[in-house]
Protein backbone atom coordinates (compact mmCIF):
# COMPACT_ATOMS: atom_id res chain seq x y z
CA UNK A 1 0.00 0.00 0.00
CA UNK A 2 2.62 2.20 0.70
CA UNK A 3 4.68 1.46 -2.21
CA UNK A 4 1.65 2.62 -4.67
CA UNK A 5 1.23 6.00 -2.70
CA UNK A 6 4.72 6.79 -3.29
CA UNK A 7 4.24 5.63 -6.83
CA UNK A 8 1.30 7.68 -7.44
CA UNK A 9 2.84 10.20 -5.32
CA UNK A 10 5.43 10.49 -7.68
CA UNK A 11 3.36 10.42 -11.12
CA UNK A 12 1.39 13.47 -9.47
CA UNK A 13 4.74 15.23 -8.84
CA UNK A 14 5.85 14.56 -12.62
CA UNK A 15 2.32 15.51 -14.20
CA UNK A 16 2.76 19.28 -11.83
CA UNK A 17 6.77 19.43 -13.45
CA UNK A 18 5.44 18.92 -16.94
CA UNK A 19 2.36 21.34 -16.77
CA UNK A 20 4.56 23.93 -15.21
CA UNK A 21 7.37 23.50 -17.70
CA UNK A 22 4.60 23.33 -20.83
CA UNK A 23 3.06 26.82 -18.69
CA UNK A 24 6.44 28.57 -18.68
CA UNK A 25 7.12 27.78 -22.01
CA UNK A 26 4.20 28.66 -23.80
CA UNK A 27 3.74 31.95 -21.59
CA UNK A 28 7.38 32.93 -22.14
CA UNK A 29 7.34 32.07 -26.20
CA UNK A 30 4.10 34.54 -26.23
CA UNK A 31 7.02 37.82 -24.77
CA UNK A 32 9.46 37.07 -27.42
CA UNK A 33 9.27 39.46 -30.44
CA UNK A 34 7.29 38.06 -33.02
CA UNK A 35 4.65 38.88 -36.32
CA UNK A 36 1.17 37.86 -34.38
CA UNK A 37 -0.27 41.65 -34.61
CA UNK A 38 1.09 45.10 -36.25
CA UNK A 39 2.43 46.57 -33.23
CA UNK A 40 4.98 43.49 -32.81
CA UNK A 41 5.55 43.15 -36.16
CA UNK A 42 6.87 46.71 -36.44
CA UNK A 43 9.20 45.80 -33.31
CA UNK A 44 10.34 43.16 -34.94
CA UNK A 45 11.46 44.58 -38.02
CA UNK A 46 13.04 47.15 -36.47
CA UNK A 47 15.16 44.57 -33.96
CA UNK A 48 16.78 43.70 -37.33
CA UNK A 49 20.17 45.20 -38.37
CA UNK A 50 18.98 45.89 -41.66
CA UNK A 51 16.06 48.55 -39.88
CA UNK A 52 17.43 49.83 -36.60
CA UNK A 53 16.81 53.12 -36.54
CA UNK A 54 14.07 53.39 -39.60
CA UNK A 55 10.60 54.64 -39.76
CA UNK A 56 8.58 51.59 -40.52
CA UNK A 57 5.29 51.56 -42.38
CA UNK A 58 3.40 48.80 -43.14
CA UNK A 59 1.53 48.45 -46.94
CA UNK A 60 0.14 45.42 -46.62
CA UNK A 61 0.06 42.18 -44.36
CA UNK A 62 -0.45 38.26 -46.47
CA UNK A 63 -1.50 35.11 -44.14
CA UNK A 64 -0.41 32.15 -46.38
CA UNK A 65 -1.13 29.21 -44.48
CA UNK A 66 0.79 29.29 -41.65
CA UNK A 67 3.02 31.93 -43.52
CA UNK A 68 2.50 36.01 -42.69
CA UNK A 69 4.31 38.31 -45.55
CA UNK A 70 4.39 41.93 -44.60
CA UNK A 71 5.02 44.28 -47.39
CA UNK A 72 6.33 47.18 -45.90
CA UNK A 73 8.01 50.46 -45.99
CA UNK A 74 11.87 50.95 -44.74
CA UNK A 75 12.43 54.96 -44.51
CA UNK A 76 10.01 55.20 -47.30
CA UNK A 77 11.81 52.14 -49.26
CA UNK A 78 10.20 49.28 -50.40
CA UNK A 79 10.57 45.98 -48.05
CA UNK A 80 9.35 43.17 -46.86
CA UNK A 81 9.39 40.11 -44.06
CA UNK A 82 8.61 36.87 -44.35
CA UNK A 83 7.22 35.12 -40.41
CA UNK A 84 6.49 30.99 -40.23
CA UNK A 85 4.22 30.02 -37.22
CA UNK A 86 5.78 28.17 -34.56
CA UNK A 87 4.34 25.17 -32.43
CA UNK A 88 2.95 27.78 -29.94
CA UNK A 89 0.83 29.56 -32.62
CA UNK A 90 3.52 33.11 -32.49
CA UNK A 91 5.16 34.29 -35.81
CA UNK A 92 8.61 34.07 -35.92
CA UNK A 93 10.79 35.78 -38.70
CA UNK A 94 12.64 34.39 -41.44
CA UNK A 95 13.83 36.38 -43.81
CA UNK A 96 13.76 39.93 -44.40
CA UNK A 97 14.70 42.35 -47.76
CA UNK A 98 15.07 45.64 -48.89
CA UNK A 99 15.36 47.59 -52.00
CA UNK A 100 16.15 51.15 -53.17
CA UNK A 101 13.82 51.76 -56.07
CA UNK A 102 10.23 53.24 -55.62
CA UNK A 103 8.79 50.12 -58.05
CA UNK A 104 10.96 47.27 -56.11
CA UNK A 105 10.00 43.68 -57.08
CA UNK A 106 10.67 39.98 -54.13
CA UNK A 107 10.69 36.92 -54.87
CA UNK A 108 9.10 34.77 -51.61
CA UNK A 109 9.77 30.85 -51.55
CA UNK A 110 6.87 29.73 -49.03
CA UNK A 111 7.64 26.69 -47.12
CA UNK A 112 3.86 25.44 -46.64
CA UNK A 113 3.03 22.44 -49.43
CA UNK A 114 6.68 22.46 -50.88
CA UNK A 115 6.98 19.42 -53.35
CA UNK A 116 10.72 18.27 -54.64
CA UNK A 117 10.23 19.29 -58.14
CA UNK A 118 7.73 23.11 -58.10
CA UNK A 119 8.29 25.93 -56.63
CA UNK A 120 5.95 27.72 -54.04
CA UNK A 121 7.18 31.03 -54.88
CA UNK A 122 5.49 34.80 -54.29
CA UNK A 123 6.38 37.32 -56.67
CA UNK A 124 5.96 40.82 -54.48
CA UNK A 125 5.91 44.15 -56.31
CA UNK A 126 5.53 47.42 -53.99
CA UNK A 127 5.35 50.59 -55.41
CA UNK A 128 5.82 53.61 -53.20
CA UNK A 129 4.34 57.18 -53.80
CA UNK A 130 7.08 57.76 -55.76
CA UNK A 131 6.49 55.36 -58.45
CA UNK A 132 6.00 56.50 -62.07
CA UNK A 133 5.19 53.56 -63.73
CA UNK A 134 1.74 52.42 -63.70
CA UNK A 135 1.79 49.02 -65.57
CA UNK A 136 3.88 46.41 -65.41
CA UNK A 137 3.98 43.18 -68.16
CA UNK A 138 5.76 40.10 -65.79
CA UNK A 139 6.83 37.74 -68.07
CA UNK A 140 7.61 34.31 -66.65
CA UNK A 141 8.69 31.51 -68.89
CA UNK A 142 5.59 31.31 -70.84
CA UNK A 143 3.12 33.25 -68.80
CA UNK A 144 1.78 36.56 -68.68
CA UNK A 145 1.11 38.45 -65.77
CA UNK A 146 -0.13 41.91 -66.08
CA UNK A 147 -0.15 44.16 -63.15
CA UNK A 148 -1.54 48.16 -62.85
CA UNK A 149 -0.14 50.22 -59.46
CA UNK A 150 -2.12 53.40 -58.79
CA UNK A 151 0.33 56.26 -58.64
CA UNK A 152 0.76 58.31 -55.72
CA UNK A 153 0.10 55.77 -53.37
CA UNK A 154 2.14 52.62 -51.55
CA UNK A 155 0.88 49.73 -52.15
CA UNK A 156 1.62 45.94 -52.90
CA UNK A 157 0.94 43.54 -55.68
CA UNK A 158 1.19 39.84 -55.01
CA UNK A 159 1.64 37.66 -58.05
CA UNK A 160 1.52 34.00 -57.44
CA UNK A 161 3.85 32.01 -59.84
CA UNK A 162 3.28 29.13 -61.89
CA UNK A 163 3.74 25.34 -59.93
CA UNK A 164 4.20 23.43 -62.97
CA UNK A 165 7.72 24.20 -63.84
CA UNK A 166 11.08 23.99 -61.72
CA UNK A 167 12.97 26.30 -64.12
CA UNK A 168 11.54 30.05 -63.97
CA UNK A 169 12.83 32.55 -66.11
CA UNK A 170 11.27 36.61 -65.89
CA UNK A 171 11.29 39.56 -68.22
CA UNK A 172 9.80 42.68 -67.55
CA UNK A 173 7.70 45.24 -69.38
CA UNK A 174 6.93 48.76 -68.07
CA UNK A 175 4.59 51.22 -69.32
CA UNK A 176 3.69 54.89 -68.96
CA UNK A 177 1.14 56.71 -68.53
CA UNK A 178 0.10 56.81 -71.79
CA UNK A 179 0.49 53.03 -72.47
CA UNK A 180 3.59 53.72 -73.75
CA UNK A 181 6.38 51.00 -74.05
CA UNK A 182 8.90 52.43 -71.25
CA UNK A 183 11.88 49.61 -70.64
CA UNK A 184 11.94 46.49 -71.54
CA UNK A 185 14.25 43.54 -69.53
CA UNK A 186 14.68 40.33 -70.42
Amino acid sequence: MQFENRKLSLWFVALVIGIIFLAFNFINSSFYINGNDKESIIQTIQSLDLFEDTSIEIVEIKNVGDERLVAFLSNDSPANIHFIKDNYGNYKWSTAEKKEDPLSHFLISLSNGLEEDYHNLLFLTIATIDNEIPKMELGVNQHVFLEEFVLNKNSATWTEMPKEEKHLTYSYKYYDRNGKLIENKD
